[in-house]
């Protein structure tokens, strides 16, 4: 439901969608992405686990997929198919020596 939301919000078609064309929001990716991060925080409609990849920009649920490396500078949020890749390595070679595992 949250990537149909996120779709949504920067205008995709929807299935069964009555809103007509030119009413419907056209944000960016990340400016609806402010608007799902906000619903998860305030109102819970958006459970907290849900987080979007700073490498690649799609959505995962944190509790079946991806890390979060909340030290230096971006990115901090990985998606399972971004862990692999030369950015998370990249980060993980900054890791402060007392979070080294």
């Amino acid at each position: 439901m949250t990537e149909k939301l996120f779709a949504f919000l920067k205008g995709k078609d929807m299935d069964g969608c009555t809103i007509p064309r030119k009413k419907r929001p056209r944000l960016t990716a990340d400016q609806a992405w402010t608007v799902i991060w906000w619903l998860g925080n305030q109102y819970w409609q958006v459970t907290d686990h849900i987080e979007r990849c700073e490498v690649c920009g799609e959505i995962y649920e944190t509790w079946s997929e991806g890390d979060t490396l909340d030290y230096g500078g971006k990115p901090y949020s990985f998606c399972g198919n971004c862990v692999d890749g030369e950015e998370y390595a990249k980060k993980l070679k900054r890791r402060p020596k007392s979070e080294a595992v």
